[in-house]
């Protein structure tokens, strides 16, 4: 039974996508992308070979491309510590989501990014704080006031901003959240409804 055209096209296209050489830029960035799991898994104590292999590339390929294996190693940190996915994801967050939904969402993904940050510097022997530029707190809370809105709010959206901050940094660190792992439920519940019933009264200050 001959192949109908539609299916032809397709496969051609296909087979022309896939043969498509990359530009240097993309290739430096699938590299890149490939080596990241494996510097997270076994630290700096890596191969160019190791590398090459995970990237599935020569090791010539390498060298073109970055020069030496550290000029790798800082393209990957430059790459893990890039603040631009994480507010990506953040703006792509629904302002009109009810306030604990957005809330929840905002602490997922702050600690998806802490945990996997945390755990990358750790594993390169890295301390302090990472090299290069401090996102400005304007920045943050300029992606904050996209998503929540003072009226809904008891407190200033600033305010929620370095809070949310905080806690999701706070429990991205496997001492600070230990022996109780907090779920991203259990931080919102705690943030929107603190930790007194209705019943309870607060005790007047002196």
């Amino acid at each position: 039974m001959p192949t109908p055209p539609e299916i032809f096209a397709d496969t051609a296209a296909f087979s022309r996508e896939r043969a498509r050489p990359l530009s240097p830029e993309e290739r430096r960035a699938a590299i890149v992308d490939a080596i990241i799991p494996l510097l997270r898994e076994r630290g700096r104590d890596i191969s160019t070979r190791q590398i090459a292999e995970a990237a599935g590339v020569a090791e010539g390929t390498l060298f073109r491309a970055f020069g030496d294996k550290d000029s790798i190693i800082e393209a990957a940190i430059a790459r893990v510590t890039d603040p631009g996915p994480i507010r990506a994801k953040l703006r792509g967050i629904d302002p009109d989501e009810p306030t604990e939904d957005k809330i929840r969402q905002v602490l997922f993904l702050l600690r998806e990014r802490f945990t996997g940050f945390i755990g990358f510097m750790t594993a390169l022997g890295m301390q302090g704080p990472p090299p290069g530029t401090r996102p400005s707190d304007d920045d943050w809370i300029a992606t904050m006031r996209q998503i929540f809105r003072d009226e809904e709010l008891g407190v200033p959206v600033e305010t929620l901003a370095f809070y949310l901050r905080l806690i999701a940094f706070g429990t991205a660190i496997p001492a600070f959240n230990a022996p109780h792992v907090f779920t991203d439920e259990e931080l919102t519940e705690v943030i929107v409804h603190g930790i007194l019933t209705t019943a309870t009264t607060p005790r007047k200050k002196d």
